[in-house]
């Protein structure tokens, strides 16, 4: 159902279900974490070879407008299929990236976890499409 993954792992088994991905990819990030710690660019290159391969990609930072901002500036993507918005409330993040509503990594206090248990993914899914309809 819950499967624990190392931190050392993370990346590269997310980056493996990302090149599964054939229809969605939606996903949350803290602002602040991703200025002082982005992701690879092979990574962010994935993402980009997939939109334009049809996979639509919602994203959803926490954090404020400048860092938000920046973060548009520092990774730049721009695609019909892209949509990023931002919420400044951190308080209600919650890490985690959903592949084709199939393949679930979150995180937290350093801990992660990866499911494709059903029950679970839609707490997910409707967690994420609340806040991403008020965010900004």
């Amino acid at each position: 159902m819950v499967e624990y993954v190392k931190k050392d792992n993370i990346v590269s088994a997310v980056k493996k279900s990302v090149m599964k991905a054939r229809k969605e990819i939606i996903a949350t990030m803290l602002l602040s974490e991703d200025i002082k710690q982005p992701l690879s660019p092979s990574y962010h290159n994935l993402l980009r070879q997939k939109l334009k391969k049809g996979v639509v990609i919602k994203r959803l930072g926490f954090g404020s407008e400048d860092e938000y901002n920046k973060v548009n500036t520092l990774l730049p993507m721009s695609s019909k299929g892209y949509t990023f918005r931002y919420i400044k409330d951190i308080s209600m993040y919650q890490r985690f990236i959903l592949i084709d509503k199939s393949y679930l990594f979150f995180g937290t206090n350093g801990v992660f976890m990866q499911s494709t248990y059903k029950p679970l993914i839609s707490v997910f899914v409707k967690y994420f499409l609340i806040r991403f309809k008020y965010a900004v």
